[in-house]
């Protein structure tokens, strides 16, 4: 897909197969006509009849241009009001115009910004790349017929004004790499479990590091991860014939190579059985999303890499598998974790936490600015926020409000919950420091509680995203969540 930004004041200039144009609501009928002449010297108003067109918002009006001065088509596409257009509009409004080309088959476009403000453009121009990519993707690696390429090849974007051009180039550029991101966390995420494991991910880290030389990578396979002590980590994988694998990809783009690096931190469960206390049947080939916070960290370190950005960044995908075996670990085991805290097992399906207790406690020798671990962590994370907001907690409220105003930014949504001491108190144990499960009330909240004991040495927030990160039923697939707000809060710093 090409995408490009055009400094022009006529729109039926552009060669493009169709064009389209933003109406706002909060102007009438007869305004608008006027506008619409100024930009298409007076041709298009006079294919507009009262009522034709629909000003409301995310409502799209396909017309045929009969006039031997004009060959293309015109799609009007309702923006709502100007006053109140804001990223959520956006989107709707990207997503109606996408939609309705595709449906007709429309190979190229020209958008006519010219009557929109500059925010609201700056919006479109960021979000576009990252929704056509949404809507056009297909996961069909394994299917004997594949899927046809999407018709729309080119869109080209128009404004009158050269100030904010150099602006709307590079927020176009970010969201074509914001998009690129997020398309590949979504196909490592949708890999069967039997193709991508521990060490599958292993080498599309290398792979990412031989695209992007500016990123280092290094795997510590399970002789590596119990020279550190890192028995709560490998306690989760001894039931697999699949060898556990941290993967850790570094990049240096401050200036300043010691400079404290923002450090990620993904559960990487290729495949989670529930162990012995295993899962029941139902929905259980969905546990090939319990890496998806592996893959986010691939997708922001691809996304880092590319976008040059000026500091320095650590991501850990936390490979592993959990199945039940004679060697698996049990219910009521005692793990002597990477810090020295003794965890006394409650259920082994409340993996996860083990496998990232360890890691953070791994990633302090980087002294980290800040450390946000990324997880489908708890169903109850689901049950408190549904499939649309993923869940932040953290032991710094000016980290957990900077990455909620990161998601309001990126438009993926994300909501702040507390981790209060009474919370602790449901982790405690009779015979060990602490729990690996603190039962049902609270329990997004609790499995924060029993990350923080391993991270008291730095800032850190936790993204619980079992609700965001993919779709059941029909739509079944990764939704590359929280890449786009990730990406956002490393741009902002």
């Amino acid at each position: 897909m090409e995408f490009q930004i055009k400094n022009s004041t006529i729109i039926t200039k552009q060669k493009a197969e169709c064009l389209v144009i933003s109406i706002d609501s909060g102007k009438s009928q007869s305004d608008f006509v006027k506008e619409i002449d100024k930009s298409t010297n007076g041709l298009v108003s006079q294919l507009i009849k009262s009522g034709d067109i629909s000003h409301e918002l995310g409502k799209t009006t396909l017309l045929y241009a009969t006039s031997s001065n004009l060959k293309q088509k015109l799609l009007f596409v309702g923006c709502g009001n100007a006053k109140a257009f804001d990223l959520m509009q956006a989107q709707k409004v990207i997503q109606a115009v996408i939609k309705e080309l595709l449906a007709k088959k429309i190979k190229s476009i020209a958008w006519d910004l010219l009557n929109v403000n500059h925010t609201n453009s700056l919006q479109i121009a960021k979000q576009l790349p990252q929704i056509v990519s949404d809507i056009t993707y297909q996961f069909d690696e394994f299917k004997t017929t594949k899927t046809p390429a999407p018709s729309l090849t080119k869109v080209t974007l128009l404004v009158s004004e050269k100030s904010i051009l150099t602006k709307l180039t590079n927020n176009l550029l970010q969201g074509e790499i914001i998009a690129n991101a997020i398309t590949a966390t979504k196909t490592i995420a949708n890999m069967p479990s039997n193709v991508c494991n521990a060490k599958y991910l292993a080498e599309q880290g290398k792979q990412l590091s031989k695209v992007h030389p500016s990123l280092k990578v290094t795997c510590l396979g399970e002789k590596e991860l119990a020279k550190l002590n890192m028995n709560a980590y490998l306690a989760v994988g001894r039931g697999s014939q699949n060898e556990s694998i941290m993967t850790i990809i570094e990049y240096q783009g401050a200036k300043d190579k010691k400079a404290q690096p923002y450090v990620l931190v993904g559960k990487g469960l290729t495949f989670d059985s529930g162990g012995i206390s295993i899962k029941p049947a139902a929905g259980m080939d969905e546990m090939k999303y319990d890496m998806c916070g592996a893959a986010t960290v691939y997708g922001v370190m691809q996304a880092v890499a590319e976008l040059k950005l000026p500091i320095n960044v650590v991501g850990v995908m936390a490979g592993c598998e959990n199945m039940p075996d004679g060697n698996s670990y049990r219910p009521g085991d005692i793990l002597t974790t990477m810090s020295g805290t003794t965890v006394e097992v409650i259920n082994t399906d409340a993996e996860g936490r083990l496998v990232l207790c360890d890691a953070l406690t791994y990633v302090e020798r980087y002294n980290p600015k800040t450390v946000i671990d990324i997880a489908t962590l708890t169903g109850a994370c689901i049950v408190a926020l549904g499939h649309h907001y993923t869940g932040v907690m953290g032991n710094n409220d000016k980290l957990v409000a900077q990455l909620v105003s990161a998601s309001q930014k990126a438009g993926d949504k994300a909501w702040a919950l507390p981790i209060d001491n009474e919370f602790q108190e449901q982790i405690k144990s009779t015979c060990a420091d602490i729990v690996n499960a603190g039962g049902r009330d609270g329990g997004t909240i609790t499995a924060a509680c029993f990350l923080s004991r391993f991270t008291e040495k730095y800032q850190w927030a936790h993204l619980d995203i079992a609700g965001t990160a993919w779709k059941s039923g029909s739509q079944k697939g990764a939704t590359g969540r929280p890449v786009a707000m990730l990406i956002q809060y490393l741009l902002d710093q």
